[in-house]
């Protein structure tokens, strides 16, 4: 026989109590973790969902302004300017390509060469001289054609001129009382320069009339270079 006696109500009522609580707990427990668990993946479900939204603003914005700029540069002043400026050297070029093509293509396709055809330039080593000081001349003869061009100076005569800028008479010539610097047949080449030096006095004279030559003034002076009747711009020079 046990000699248990029987407790007293009031612990059976407790140890009840205490069973319900932790019955109550082990729920509870349950029930926040499910509710967490389902919270975790809620929150990772929507997060490839930003990436998508992100995405959706992203082209948005990119494909607005490629419209945008595509419209001001038809119809705004500044875009319309600076396509204007970025377009006109092609438009100058190709304006003045065939202006240049013509000059340099006329002379080309002559197929022949003439004393009028040779480009003379003329011009001193110095701007201006003090009196006493001797200048120097320089002539510079092109063919710009595509063909030798062939010009006897003993017909053409090569020289140097000045004149008297203020009456434009001549007062001298290097041929007046010298031999030219250049005679016989000479053959120029298709694009072929060549130059001639000569060296003045600055003395007057004529053809002929070598003796004497007086002094030139102060003044202002222009000179040419000349073979035959074809002569070169005047280049002026002061003597002082």
């Amino acid at each position: 026989m046990s000699n248990q006696r029987p407790l007293p109500p009031e612990i059976y009522m407790r140890r009840r109590v205490a069973a319900l609580v932790i019955l109550l707990v082990v729920v509870a427990l349950l029930v926040w973790g499910l509710s967490a668990f389902a919270r975790s993946g809620k929150t990772d479900e929507p997060a490839e969902a930003p990436e998508t939204t992100a995405e959706a603003p992203s082209t948005t914005l990119a494909t607005e302004p490629t419209v945008q700029l595509s419209g001001e540069s038809e119809t705004t002043a500044p875009m319309s300017s600076t396509a204007a400026t970025s377009a006109a050297p092609a438009t100058e070029q190709t304006a003045a390509a065939p202006a240049t093509e013509q000059t340099a293509a006329a002379p080309a396709k002559k197929g022949s060469c003439e004393l009028s055809d040779l480009r003379i330039q003329a011009s001193s080593n110095q701007p201006s001289y003090a009196k006493g000081v001797q200048p120097v001349f320089y002539m510079e003869v092109e063919n710009p054609t595509d063909t030798d061009c062939v010009i006897n100076l003993d017909d053409n005569l090569l020289r140097f001129e000045v004149y008297d800028m203020a009456t434009n008479d001549r007062i001298w010539s290097d041929t007046d009382c010298y031999p030219p610097v250049a005679a016989g047949t000479v053959e120029f080449a298709p694009g072929e320069k060549r130059r001639w030096e000569a060296r003045w006095s600055a003395t007057a004279s004529q053809p002929g009339q070598c003796d004497s030559r007086p002094e030139v003034k102060e003044g202002s002076y222009f000179l040419h270079g000349v073979i035959g009747e074809n002569a070169s711009d005047a280049s002026p020079f002061n003597i002082t």
